[in-house]
């Protein structure tokens, strides 16, 4: 049995478990109940998109890569088939959803490379020992909602369904 399809299961659970735990009643919230809200859509987020990098995985190590486990990205998992001589058409497909700015496999990374960027505003104590620098936190972070969520995880566990019953034939 390939070792990472439950890993990839296991993260999409996750996922789902997070976003069950999101209210959808509080619409406009302030304060720690929003913090919460906030917290864990992007839980959701990383959890979705550490399946998709375990998933890169198991598509390598369904092919019978034998270095599955240093594959990080599309392009290495391209790079890793071609190095045995394959080209699976799931890598192709991989590519090309990362590559469409609309789909919503890109907006989900880039939902994640957005909640990585950190913009540093004014010192407010260059003197202290403890520099405090304000942190604005971006509009774009609460972009993230479980509708949102729920749509990217439905479209992954979708593909997967579909791939999974193509590489059985592997």
């Amino acid at each position: 049995m390939n070792p990472f399809l439950p890993a990839v299961n296991q993260k999409l659970y996750f996922c789902d478990l997070l976003l069950q735990q999101v209210d959808r009643d509080l619409t406009h919230v302030v304060g720690p109940a929003a913090n919460l809200q906030s917290a864990l859509c992007q839980s959701a987020l990383f959890q979705l998109e550490v399946a998709y990098r375990l998933y890169l995985r198991e598509v390598a190590t369904t092919y019978r890569h034998r270095a599955a486990e240093t594959i990080s990205s599309v392009e290495g998992l391209i790079a890793a088939m071609k190095s045995i001589g394959q080209s699976p058409s799931e890598a192709e497909e991989l590519a090309n959803l990362e590559a469409d700015k609309g789909s919503w496999l890109a907006n989900l990374l880039n939902a994640r490379d957005r909640l990585l960027e950190v913009q540093p505003q004014e010192v407010v104590n260059a003197a202290s020992p403890i520099a405090v620098v304000q942190i604005q936190q971006g509009e774009d972070r609460h972009e993230l909602s479980v509708d949102l969520l729920n749509g990217w995880l439905g479209a992954f566990r979708s593909l997967i369904e579909r791939h999974r019953e193509h590489m059985i034939e592997c």
